[in-house]
């Protein structure tokens, strides 16, 4: 569902965050929740269930 345009009220799917800062998410673990700021009010919470490598944004 990674490729789904948007999400419901209440709706879960699995998907892969790209940090702006990567340097501010390297004490980040399995089991975390954080929020999004995408928009206000917050765009949601996202719980890390897995790390990979963190790679710089696309510019």
């Amino acid at each position: 569902m990674e490729s789904a345009p948007k999400l419901g009220p209440a709706e879960t799917a699995g998907v892969r965050l790209a940090p702006l800062r990567p340097q501010q998410w390297k004490h980040l673990k399995p089991g975390d929740v954080i929020t999004m700021h995408e928009a206000r009010p917050a765009a949601g919470i996202a719980e890390i269930t897995e790390i990979t490598e963190i790679l710089p944004p696309r510019a």
